[in-house]
């Protein structure tokens, strides 16, 4: 046996975080993969998911809810103070709420929109696919949750918490038509005490079916429409002290405007033919003379439709403009509601409103298309990436989130780049493109205005799903060369460390990264495609300071719901054993709740693994034979035995396997196994006892925190300059950390560098 005095000893080596580079500081690992750091500051291995709707075995048709292909999770609060929790969810063609008052019954999830055969509240056509593409986006407004499911050219939805429809309105409304008084013909309507006629246009058409010949009713009051201009006086007029005159030719165009249960305004309807008033002779009161005009065929609107606006020129023949104003309801004088005709059934309506009354402008809006971006900032709602212009940034009016006006449209990259990503921010809305980033900002110098500022020309994101905050204001994303991080208006990457790891991306399927962040483990979370995945199969964890990777989902999106909770959930696939003698493993499609575990799931068997980046240096003069490993541990369960309440473990249960590389070489030159817990002195475990009684063996049962130990392993690579340990294990465990007894190669001590 050497003489132990030539021994030095490197370590301990407290392992945190992960590094793709070679040489690096001794709390640096190349590899941390499925371990989480706890609040005492270890590594312990991950644990669950678990099923967000558990199997209820014990209860008559309990089942697992059926999911198709995950698309897509959200979590929102809605109503006055977030009264109303609302957990939304896309799988295949549909939109779905969690209704958890069903699980039992295998009920949970209600169809909210999607095809006839879902049996939805709203049918509609999404179209999903595999394909590369954005997740699912959501946001939540004052009024309710912006939807834009994941498939070809799928149509933004609403949804309030109990009603779902599509986001605004997509079309133009129809256009109405006028009645009005005309000269000759014998089916007049005249109004009461003055023989003024209401009739149909100009046209010579019969009048408006629905209307009786005769007189006006009295509540019609007197009209007010028209243009009124003196005549010439006669000579008993003179004596009288009254003037003449008459009622000029006037001309009106009418249209029409819906407004839906949020307020949301549709586009303008086209405008009707000319409702000719004809001029009438010289008399005395003309303003009793003057008509009424009804408008007819107002269109109805879609479902949500629940007011119309009527729209109506002055007199064009005698007005100084052409622009259309809203009508007051009912011409009720000082009287502006919301709408003029307050529902969704009268198609005609009595124009009694005198063009003095005419004040108030429509918006303009435009349709509203397919668009794949959607954030709200400034009190209003911000869509991007629209269908056939996807560098087009929109807002809507404040308050109405699916009301976009004409002549609003941004483009913050000149050439009309896509828009990438969209993320509020204090001060402005964070815009990008895969290789820029602007910053709409508030022109506090014009009304209603906004302008671009280039935050960096050559940094964009690549995938929207991926934006998410630190708690010290942080945001991060997904570039095209990895991850970058903005605080203060700075950016600056965040992610060199793991530089060479993520080369391995997938940059096919970039666009489909999703991220949120954990605030129990206080980590940014990101799921990848990496190799040839198409799925994002691994998830990049950051703290902060370093990085590390876990492997126990398959994501699609991820979300963290707003209660007290604060769950995590993963809209994807899970992996578990199948059944029968030889299981093998089994991918599950659902939504997994990360960190948890019920009994009634079993996760497949997953590796825990820390790699610790090559030790020591290129200096051949120092060469060094590595002899023992100790590990610092921490108890955790009795692995042997099988995790509680799912029956015995694997084989290999409880035997951690330690590894070695030597001088660079990637091949394993040395390998031993240590068991988890040493025979001489293993921990006391849970087991079979009453409150203050004994164990089994006759102990005394008793509350144990659990400790930290050590145990060693054995290697031997001599004469070598560097080596690389990989220690891994299936199952549960906690490592604090690890030294390494190292002989010299001249029996000399060697000195390390602190």
């Amino acid at each position: 046996m050497a003489y132990t005095g030539n021994r030095a000893r490197r370590g301990p080596l407290l392992i945190r975080a992960e590094s793709g580079k070679l040489l690096l500081p001794q709390d640096i690992g190349s590899k941390i993969e499925n371990m989480y750091l706890t609040k005492e500051g270890t590594l312990r291995s991950i644990w669950g998911p678990a099923p967000y709707v558990p199997h209820y075995g014990n209860v008559v048709n309990s089942v697992y809810p059926h999911y198709g292909t995950m698309y897509g999770i959200f979590h929102a609060r809605l109503g006055n103070e977030g009264s109303r929790e609302v957990l939304l969810a896309q799988w295949n063609n549909a939109v779905y709420v969690f209704e958890g008052w069903n699980a039992r019954a295998g009920n949970a999830w209600r169809a909210l929109a999607g095809p006839s055969a879902s049996s939805p509240d709203l049918e509609v056509e999404i179209l999903a696919d595999n394909r590369a593409r954005f997740p699912p986006q959501w946001e939540v407004t004052p009024q309710g949750i912006v939807i834009i499911p994941k498939g070809e050219n799928a149509r933004p939805l609403f949804y309030d918490g109990n009603i779902i429809l599509p986001l605004g309105y997509d079309s133009v409304p129809g256009t109405p038509t006028g009645w009005g008084p005309k000269s000759g013909g014998e089916n007049y309507y005249y109004h009461t005490g003055t023989g003024a006629k209401l009739g149909n246009s100009s046209s010579g058409n019969d009048a408006p079916i629905g209307l009786t010949v005769g007189k006006l009713p009295t509540e019609f009051g007197e009209g007010r429409v028209g243009t009124i201009e003196l005549g010439d006086n006669n000579t008993t007029a003179l004596s009288e002290g009254e003037a003449t005159g008459r009622v000029s030719q006037g001309r009106y165009r009418a249209a029409a405007q819906l407004i839906d249960i949020w307020g949301n305004l549709s586009p303008i309807s086209g405008r009707s033919i000319d409702l000719i008033v004809p001029r009438t002779g010289n008399v005395f009161e003309p303003e009793k003379c003057l008509p009424q005009l009804l408008w007819d065929s107002l269109p109805i609107g879609s479902n949500g439709t629940v007011g119309r606006s009527v729209l109506r020129t002055k007199d064009l023949e005698n007005a100084d403009t052409q622009d259309l104003f809203e009508l007051p309801p009912n011409s009720a004088e000082g009287v502006l509601a919301f709408a003029t005709i307050p529902d969704n059934v009268s198609q005609m309506y009595p124009d009694n409103c005198p063009d003095s009354w005419l004040i108030t402008k429509p918006a303009t809006p435009v349709p509203v298309t397919p668009f794949k971006l959607y954030k709200t900032a400034f009190g209003r709602g911000w869509a991007a990436n629209f269908q056939g212009d996807p560098g087009r940034l929109h807002p809507t009016m404040p308050g109405r989130f699916g009301t976009f006006l004409e002549g609003k449209e941004i483009y913050p990259d000149p050439r009309g780049a896509e828009i990438t990503g969209l993320y509020p921010m204090p001060g402005g809305l964070l815009t990008f493109t895969e290789t820029t980033t602007f910053l709409v900002a508030f022109n506090d110098y014009a009304r209603d205005e906004f302008f671009v500022q280039t935050i960096h020309p050559t940094i964009g994101c690549v995938a929207p799903s991926s934006i998410a905050v630190m708690p010290d204001g942080m945001i991060i994303w997904l570039s095209q060369d990895g991850f970058y991080g903005m605080k203060d208006n700075q950016i600056s990457p965040v992610s060199d460390s793991i530089e060479y790891q993520l080369r391995r991306i997938n940059r096919a399927r970039m666009v489909q990264a999703c991220a949120a962040y954990d605030v129990h483990e206080k980590k940014y979370r990101c799921w990848l495609p990496m190799e040839a995945s198409k799925e994002n199969n691994v998830c990049w964890e950051f703290d902060g300071a370093g990085w590390t990777q876990r492997t126990d989902t398959k994501a699609a999106d991820v979300c963290v719901t707003q209660d007290h909770r604060a769950y995590m959930l993963v809209s994807g696939k899970s992996t578990k054993l199948g059944g029968g003698l030889n299981p093998s493993p089994v991918d599950v499609s659902g939504v997994w709740l990360l960190d948890h575990q019920v009994r009634t799931f079993t996760p497949i068997a997953r590796s825990a693994i820390i790699e610790t980046c090559w030790i020591g240096g290129p200096d051949t003069d120092g060469r060094a034979s590595p002899k023992t490993v100790y590990l610092w541990l921490r108890e955790t369960t009795k692995e042997e035995d099988g995790l509680p309440g799912l029956g015995p473990g694997p084989a290999d249960r409880g035997i951690l396997s330690v590894t070695v590389e030597r001088d660079w070489r990637t091949d394993t030159k040395y390998a031993t196994t240590v068991k988890l817990y040493p025979t001489d002195d293993e921990p006391p475990f849970w087991g079979i006892t009453t409150y203050g009684g004994t164990t089994a063996g006759g102990n005394t049962a008793r509350w144990d925190r659990r400790r930290p130990y050590h145990t060693r392993a054995d290697i031997f690579l001599p004469s070598c300059e560097t080596f690389r340990l990989r220690i891994q294990y299936v199952g549960d465990w906690e490592f604090l950390g690890l030294s390494v007894d190292e002989v010299s190669r001249d029996d000399t001590f060697r000195s390390y560098p602190k």
